[in-house]
């Protein structure tokens, strides 16, 4: 019972400090608890540790841990994929000890001889891929083209160079300081694979995943099979036990014969538990991407949708929307009093804090100057307001992330 509980708290709290690493970041968890105990391991702790060794140790010892420090906080380095990949390794070590000799069994066929290799290889395949695969750097060869992929929309991307590659930021591109490049269409940058997750290699980051996810659930599935004909072996179905509040023998309840077959078998078990735990974890993560995709948006631009709707809160953003002079004259000429059918228009936003508005009209209505077209200036008070331009429906969104352009 004690070893349950203390295996069970010792694999929540790894599969805790996962999520927090994992979710951390994200634009739901950012401001919150999770983001601040993420920035809290990989960057406070780390700091601190820095600083007290530098209080111990001085001359070259101090020179290495700071060289060590820049390394591991502001290099490219492989430190989570080789946690990643003993992690796997590890547990496919152990299940092939404790569980492979069980295959197969009452509750599992013959076939899963041949599914479990299969399945052990398109993870290693799929980790290897998004490891290696290039994510969408921008280059001067390819910016032109870049620049043409997506639009600007003068809210969340406008024009600017690039302060590092020194050329045009093409729109949804972001310049990773870890891999030293532009990429675009840029979701982040994951420490797991060490490498960008970009245009090109988003689907490859989402099988990734998905693999990750399979390989947990389907490990989890056959421990606990394998538990069942365990059970079925001891004939535990049957089992009496002696009551310690009564002195009574009972019936096994199914509850004390889980405790006593993982107490039996204490590494599978840990296994099992890790592997559910894991997948869990992971699943989550899973459907927040996929979620992304759906919106049409990425994980970068999921940040700065955040910051404008804390925008709209305080009431700075506003838009300018101009009816093109050819539609509004058509709208007109076809009924000069129907005034509710608009023409095209062209939407600029900007951020205009409070302090600094001046004499505003009612109506936030005013006249371009030297120009015949009707301009309209009003604030945007909700996030429903503001429209996406990336994002082109739920099929578009898929086919873009599964068959994305060519740079």
């Amino acid at each position: 019972m004690d070893f349950f509980i203390g295996i069970t708290l010792y694999l929540a709290v790894l599969c805790f400090f996962i999520f927090v690493l994992i979710m951390g970041p994200s634009s739901h968890f950012r401001n919150g608890p999770i983001g601040k105990l993420n920035h809290f391991f990989t960057v406070t702790l780390i700091e601190w540790i820095g600083h007290s060794y530098r209080k111990v140790c001085e001359g070259r010892t101090t020179e290495t841990c700071d060289r060590l420090c820049v390394y591991f906080m502001e290099k490219k380095n492989p430190v989570l994929v080789i946690v990643y990949l003993t992690l796997l390794t590890g547990s496919i070590l152990l299940f092939y000890i404790t569980a492979w000799p069980n295959i197969p069994g009452h509750y599992l066929s013959d076939v899963h001889k041949y599914l479990v290799p299969i399945v052990i290889f398109f993870t290693y395949a799929s980790f290897f891929i998004a490891c290696k695969s290039d994510p969408g750097k921008v280059t001067r060869e390819n910016v032109i083209k870049a620049c043409k992929m997506f639009e600007y929309d003068f809210l969340i991307f406008e024009p600017k160079e690039c302060k590092t590659c020194l050329f045009l930021k093409p729109a949804r591109s972001k310049h990773c300081s870890l891999c030293e490049m532009c990429v675009a269409k840029s979701d982040h940058h994951c420490s797991w694979i060490n490498n960008c997750v970009g245009l090109k290699n988003y689907r490859y980051f989402l099988l990734f995943l998905y693999a990750t996810i399979q390989i947990c659930f389907y490990g989890a599935y056959l421990i606990y099979h394998i538990f069942l004909d365990i059970a079925k072996k001891m004939n535990l179905a049957e089992a009496w036990i002696t009551s310690i509040q009564t002195g009574r023998k009972v019936k096994i309840s199914t509850y004390q014969a889980a405790l006593f077959l993982i107490h039996h078998e204490r590494v599978l078990g840990a296994l099992g538990i890790f592997a559910l735990l894991v997948g869990l974890v992971i699943l989550i993560f899973f459907c927040y991407q996929l979620s992304l995709v759906y919106n049409g948006t990425t994980a970068n631009e999921a940040f700065k949708w955040e910051e404008i709707e804390e925008i709209i809160m305080t009431g700075d953003l506003w838009v300018f929307e101009r009816e093109i002079e050819e539609e509004s004259r058509r709208r007109k000429k076809k009924n000069k009093e129907v005034s509710i059918v608009k023409g095209r228009t062209t939407a600029i936003y900007w951020i205009q804090p409070a302090r600094h508005r001046k004499n505003k009209s009612s109506e936030g209505e005013s006249e371009a100057n030297g120009e015949n077209s009707k301009q309209l200036g009003r604030q945007v008070k909700s996030m429903s307001e503001v429209r996406n331009i990336y994002d082109k429906g739920l099929w578009g969104n898929f086919k873009e992330t599964v068959f994305p352009p060519s740079l």
